[in-house]
């Protein structure tokens, strides 16, 4: 069975009903409403609740049973430890996750012959595809941003509720965890977009998937240039207490806030128009699948 473009783009001199704003806001809200239910309670979620929430019995072994309390000096002196483990936690969990939820928006309907249901509603690709991102994007970042304020708030809770408040609104600590949350957002749509579109090009993703991970692993030991040919250059950036890189990185000074923000998000958009391009030239044979 295939499933090509059927309509021409060419308005010939006359209003497009398709491009009307209401309209294409009413159909991003219905594909919202069905995509959501997927990506919070399908079978692909199961893997992002697992990757996101399985460092949290870590945490709170550590908060219960840590005796930090009484060892170290206070909340802050674990900030520098919580920096680390965030990072790994960017680098595995988020982008695996990102990974498994983005990469199965279109891949996973092709695999399961359903995707044609959708091409052949009276519905541009590129909405389609605009209603799918921003469901798994909510889905993610909401799952992320949970998890990643819990077990910011497990690492400095062994000092008590009264310590924590102190260290959360007069201290830095409130502007630490607002920074940590502003990279998951951010990392949430870069990667996400790279997956999205990695699942509408190739047959078998994983592969380039798997090259762009080793990619934003190996950004350490590159050269400053390459550095930023990467996602995680820039969210690194972002980071409010820097880590050491290791023994064989090459320092390159970070790039400023004020770049790195707008920086993503200009691949993010950049990437996505690549997607919807794609999109519009999407045939499918399932036979071939």
């Amino acid at each position: 069975m295939s499933v090509a473009q059927g309509t021409s783009d060419r308005s010939h001199g006359l209003a497009r009903p398709d491009l009307d704003p209401g309209l294409i806001r009413r159909q991003i809200t219905g594909i919202l409403r069905l995509e959501l239910g997927k990506n919070f309670l399908g079978r692909r979620a199961l893997g992002m609740y697992f990757l996101a929430f399985s460092p949290l019995p870590l945490g709170l072994i550590w908060a219960l049973f840590s005796g930090a309390g009484e060892g170290l000096g206070g909340p802050s002196s674990v900030a520098p430890m919580f920096a680390n483990a965030f990072s790994l936690y960017l680098r595995f969990s988020l982008y695996m996750s990102s990974l498994l939820v983005f990469m199965s928006l279109f891949r996973s309907e092709i695999m399961e012959k359903s995707l044609h249901y959708y091409l052949l509603t009276p519905i541009r690709r590129e909405v389609l595809l605009v209603g799918k991102y921003v469901s798994a994007f909510l889905a993610i970042t909401v799952t992320f941003t949970l998890s990643t304020t819990s077990l910011y708030l497990l690492s400095i809770s062994p000092w008590g509720l009264s310590r924590l408040a102190q260290y959360l609104l007069r201290g830095p600590g409130l502007g630490n965890l607002m920074a940590y949350l502003g990279i998951v957002v951010l990392g949430c749509a870069g990667y996400g977009a790279v997956f999205l579109v990695a699942g509408l090009f190739f047959k078998n993703p994983v592969v380039p998937a798997a090259v762009f991970w080793v990619w934003e692993l190996a950004n350490p030991v590159l050269p400053s240039v390459l550095k930023k040919i990467s996602v995680v250059h820039y969210l690194r950036s972002l980071e409010p207490i820097p880590i050491e890189a290791g023994p064989f990185a090459i320092v390159a000074d970070p790039t400023p806030v004020w770049v790195a923000v707008p920086g993503i998000l200009v691949f993010t958009a950049a990437v996505l128009l690549l997607a919807g391009w794609r999109a519009r030239r999407l045939e499918i044979t399932y036979g071939d699948d």
